[in-house]
């Protein structure tokens, strides 16, 4: 795959001792079948390079494609959505990529939006507990990553 848009984790095998393991674009080719999308080249570029395990970048508790793309997932995440009021809120094809607790929080992006798009959270409400908000990072996917790894190298230098 010829990359374009994360040149930098391109660059970047591994942090520390954990290493960066993507997955063959054959598999990545599956999943958009599977789903009947396509991925962003940003994104699909990070599944090459990161889609079985993203090493040490801090990037919530679940991103690897297999686990993504499962259908138990798939129903948790359904079942969150509809929990949760963002039912409403989320009517645009979108692909979540990362999450943590049971799809409680979650990193993703919307299909239509361009080969590097924006990234948004679901995070808890300030006022509801129950519910969920949608956040704009105001970042594009490239831009995202690239903070993950400068994040993932402050962690492993100053040990936080």
């Amino acid at each position: 795959m010829n990359i374009q848009y994360l040149k930098k984790l391109q660059l970047t095998p591994k942090i520390g001792i954990r290493k960066i393991r993507g997955v063959s674009e054959n598999l990545i080719k599956k999943v958009e079948q599977k789903f009947n999308i396509q991925f962003p080249s940003a994104y699909s570029e990070f599944l090459f390079l990161a889609g079985e395990s993203c090493g040490a970048l801090p990037i919530m508790d679940t991103s690897d494609l297999e686990t993504i793309s499962s259908d138990w997932h798939y129903e948790i995440m359904q079942e969150e959505i509809k929990e949760t009021g963002l039912k409403n809120k989320l009517t645009r094809p979108f692909w979540l990529f990362a999450e943590s607790n049971g799809c409680e929080q979650f990193y993703f992006f919307y299909l239509d939006d361009g080969n590097n798009p924006t990234i948004y959270l679901v995070d808890y409400s300030m006022t509801d507990d129950t519910k969920r908000e949608i956040k704009s990072l105001k970042v594009n996917f490239s831009t995202f990553i690239e903070k993950k790894i400068d994040t993932a190298f402050k962690i492993l230098e100053e040990g936080w």
